[in-house]
């Protein structure tokens, strides 16, 4: 199984666009955030409460499990559901829908393993 880690962007941002480039429809879709796009500019603040609430809401696992983020500085806002639990190659995973607002609602709908290192990351 091929997994797209959700470490902190930075340097690393590059080369997970470029992934998501020729990833999975979810995966690309979930791209447009990445690059900018999509109309939702996400700061890294931005970034570093999204990550937070989806690690709360993927930990413990539990299918319905809610979580939201909110960054007044931006006015970007969002939240994290856990639709469904379940196990792939092992490895736990969840089927999130994550909704990023500001002005509208977009919603993405991805599914996140946890690695044997212990980072949650976007599955093919």
């Amino acid at each position: 199984m091929r997994l797209l880690s959700i470490a902190p962007l930075g340097l690393h941002a590059a080369a997970l666009i470029a992934t998501l480039a020729i990833a999975t429809p979810a995966q690309a879709q979930f791209g447009l955030f990445l690059g900018g796009r999509g109309g939702v500019d996400l700061t890294d603040e931005d970034w570093d409460l999204f990550r937070k609430a989806l690690a709360d809401a993927l930990t413990p696992m539990e299918a319905g499990r809610r979580t939201e983020w909110n960054n007044p500085k931006t006015g970007v806002r969002g939240d994290v559901v856990v639709e469904k639990v379940h196990e792939r190659d092992g490895a736990p995973c969840g089927d999130v829908q994550a909704n990023f607002i500001r002005r509208t609602v977009q919603p993405y709908r991805l599914t996140f393993c946890k690695m044997a290192n212990g980072r949650w990351a976007i599955a093919p």
